[in-house]
């Protein structure tokens, strides 16, 4: 292993939870805290990682600007460590600290690197021995006690809040400004739609207009018919106080008023409500010709309609759980329209008499199709493999195609097989 006291690189690292400032001023107090620090214990800064306006306790809040590419940084050999102001700015979840624990003694036990470092103006941290690594799991663990405690209180606050009329919230409606009052352009817009969805006029087409006006969401995205209808139709539009999607209710049972009031009164709102509800604005489902006919070439499984639009969809072979291998995929929109021409091509030929000895062997396309029957349900049951399942039922295809299928037929099935150099297999009717 190298010796401790070769140079050391550490990573100045600063978060801070909720601002909504670009860069809030308290990271850099942090750094003009670890930078120093860093330096008086004789290692060698690198860029400085930040996290601003991220929470290390909520484990859905991904950490990608700071803690994440550090931590890919130090397992690609780029730093030796971390230094922070305080180690619940680093950890607020034990989950994050197990992993950095996993990679220090990864790069020190079995790559033989420095002693990685974790240093707080506070102490050092060694994560490579049992001792340090106790301390930190009971720091982190006070730290996530100490923000779940902070988080039930500040949600009984804003509740509190809430049911006196005061709502509070981060991204407001969109005829809001963001200090909750409404924002007159905006409702002039949310009143013209109201008056259009009465009329008769579907969301979709509103939101279309919209468009073509420039006009976005409360955040800046594009509108969907979806978006207009959930305008309409949420309670502050009336004016009512809500709490995560909570409708409030005094102790009369009577509706909780916002303070900052709405645009519509409440009978009105209930009338959009009733009318919206059905979210008429959604288009039927693509329609797929062969779904469930055609067969996967790999495992025999049958191909499933996948939508990936509202018009575009795929042929897809079934999860593995559903006896699929999940591992083929073909434009069902392209493989419609060729077999649609391929069936339109043989309707339009014209019909020949059959010849006397051409008539189908009843009995044997009867015999044929049981046997075909027993390969694949053998084959679901594990008693076959693929391997020989699928060439004996394409044998016992060809033997009866001429008997089953006379002139142009036989031509349009050849046609259809060739679907299987792609993967596809064709399921005869």
């Amino acid at each position: 292993m190298k010796a401790d006291t070769n140079p050391i690189i550490v990573a100045p690292y600063a978060r801070i939870s909720d601002t909504d400032e670009e860069r809030a001023p308290g990271l850099d107090r942090q750094l003009r805290t670890v930078l120093p620090l860093i330096e008086t214990r004789g290692g060698t800064a690198t860029r400085e990682y930040i996290d601003n306006d991220k929470s290390a306790f909520k484990p859905e809040v991904i950490r990608d600007e700071g803690f994440e590419p550090w931590l890919q940084d130090f397992t690609a050999g780029r730093n030796d460590g971390i230094a922070g102001w305080d180690i619940d700015r680093i950890f607020r979840q034990p989950s994050d600290l197990e992993r950095v624990i996993k990679a220090y003694c990864h790069a020190y036990f079995k790559e033989g690197r420095v002693k990685p470092a974790l240093w707080l103006p506070q102490m050092s941290i060694d994560l490579t021995d049992e001792d340090g690594q106790m301390v930190a799991r009971m720091l982190v663990n006070i730290a996530n006690h100490s923000s779940a405690k902070t988080v039930k209180r500040v949600t009984n606050f804003y509740r509190d809040e809430a049911l006196k009329g005061n709502v509070f919230s981060n991204y407001p409606a969109f005829y809001r400004n963001q200090d909750g009052s409404i924002n007159e352009d905006k409702a002039v817009i949310t009143h013209k739609a109201i008056a259009d969805v009465f009329a008769g006029i579907r969301p979709t087409a509103i939101a279309e207009e919209w468009r073509t006006k420039g006009i976005t969401t409360a955040r800046g995205g594009r509108v969907t018919g979806e978006t207009v209808r959930r305008i309409p139709i949420a309670p502050g539009i009336a004016g009512l106080a809500v709490y995560k999607k909570e409708v409030l209710l005094d102790e009369d049972g009577q509706y909780i008023k916002r303070h900052d009031g709405g645009l519509i009164d409440i009978p009105t709102w209930e009338a959009l409500c009733e009318l919206l509800k059905s979210k008429p604005d959604r288009r039927r489902p693509t329609r797929a010709l062969l779904s469930r006919v055609l067969r996967c070439g790999r495992c025999g499984s049958k191909l499933v309609r996948a939508p990936k639009g509202d018009r575009y969809f795929t042929y897809n072979c079934q999860s593995k759980d559903a006896g699929g291998c999940a591992g083929l995929g073909i434009s069902g929109p392209r493989l419609d329209q060729q077999i649609t021409d391929l069936v339109l091509a043989y309707l339009d030929q014209p019909i020949e008499a059959p010849e006397s000895d051409s008539a189908p062997d009843t009995a044997r396309l009867d015999e044929v199709t049981t046997k075909i029957a027993e390969l694949m349900a053998a084959y679901r049951a594990g008693e076959m493999s693929g391997s020989i399942v699928f060439p004996s039922i394409k044998e016992l295809e060809e033997r009866t195609e001429k008997t089953a299928l006379p002139g142009s037929a036989a031509r349009a099935e050849s046609e259809a097989r060739h679907l299987g150099r792609r993967g596809v297999a064709y399921a005869p009717a």
